[in-house]
């Protein structure tokens, strides 16, 4: 089985590789990226929503889901799992960014970013839908990249609804589960 994703992750990567590079969409792929570090736009938007009160509750809940899902990603599953980034195996892509030193499963800009989405659109759904296409925009850059294999991102979109969804629910905000 393990076998067998990885060729489906290799397949999947190789045809964003070859067939949606472009020299318009390499700069705006760096940036959804760029955004995505250390959750960079989530942390501006936790801000705004408590400044103007559009939902200081999501403030909360949006950094408690950061924190939680930095923890969880970067200090026990990378660090248990320690799978190898795709640039490493396929040395002959270029990442268009510095190749991160960390290892790849999960997404921990996926992770972040889906979790943060979910405890806005908890929150304030209108703006929710919006950050969520904002995640799958940073999500898809990491494919785009060749730093990140296609199950690394899709498990990380999942584990970050969830963490989300746990976060909003702890925080005793309605959420149905």
């Amino acid at each position: 089985m393990r076998g067998r994703l990885h060729s489906i992750d290799i397949r999947a990567l190789d045809w964003i590789y070859e067939n949606l590079r472009s020299r318009k969409l390499d700069p705006v792929m760096r940036f959804l990226s760029f955004t995505g570090n250390i959750g960079i736009v989530w942390f501006i938007a936790a801000f705004l929503l408590y400044v103007t009160r559009v939902s200081p509750e999501a403030t909360f809940c949006i950094v408690l889901a950061l924190i939680s899902s930095a923890l969880v990603a970067n200090i026990v599953l990378k660090r248990i799992l320690r799978r190898d980034r795709p640039f490493v195996s396929r040395d002959d892509r270029n990442t268009l960014i510095a190749p991160p030193s960390d290892f790849s499963f999960p997404s921990g800009h996926t992770f972040s970013s889906f979790a943060a989405a979910t405890a806005i659109l908890m929150n304030a759904p209108k703006l929710g839908i919006i950050a969520l296409i904002y995640a799958g925009g940073i999500a898809f850059s990491r494919l785009y990249l060749y730093v990140h294999y296609l199950s690394d991102v899709l498990f990380s979109v999942l584990f970050g609804v969830g963490t989300g969804l746990l976060v909003c629910y702890l925080y005793n905000i309605n959420v149905p589960l």
